[in-house]
């Protein structure tokens, strides 16, 4: 059985947090693991920076509701599904993905969770570290063949 592992944001929809800065002009949330590779000093830095401007959730999901897949990536999809068995595998949260995975004909997804109170992200939960590179791994050990893509070496 053939496994076809493919990262969400940058690849089949708009970076997420890029288009969240663009909307409010915090030029701080346009970083990526591309430049913070350490997951968790990203996140705190981006946490930081939605309290002091008091951006809440609902204001980055407003913001989501805009965005749709990036031009062809339904279609690719759908050729895709008639090869492979396809996964989502994301460093984004369920909170925010899940609009942008109907447009996209409910692909399998695996990401994180964000923790939210009174609309305020105060934390996230990682489904496990290294998630990405760990479910490949785990997929490899059920003796799927898996090829990846993606948009950086995270």
């Amino acid at each position: 059985m053939e496994l076809a592992c493919l990262d969400l944001e940058g690849v089949l929809v708009p970076e997420i947090w890029i288009n969240v800065a663009e909307r409010t002009g915090i030029e701080e949330l346009r970083l990526t693991t591309r430049d913070i590779p350490d997951y968790d000093q990203l996140m705190r830095g981006r946490l930081t920076l939605l309290a002091q401007h008091g951006l809440k959730l609902s204001d980055i999901q407003r913001v989501i509701a805009g965005l749709g897949p990036l031009e062809g990536a339904s279609e690719f999809l759908d050729w895709l599904r008639e090869r492979f068995q396809v996964v989502i595998l994301s460093d984004t949260y369920y909170e925010f993905a899940m609009p942008l995975m109907r447009q996209l004909g409910w692909p399998t997804l695996f990401c994180h969770r964000l923790e939210v109170v009174d609309d305020r992200i105060v934390s996230y939960t990682l489904r496990q570290p290294d998630s990405k590179r760990e479910a490949v791994r785990a997929f490899h050990r059920l003796n799927f063949r898996v090829i990846a893509a993606g948009d950086s070496l995270q």
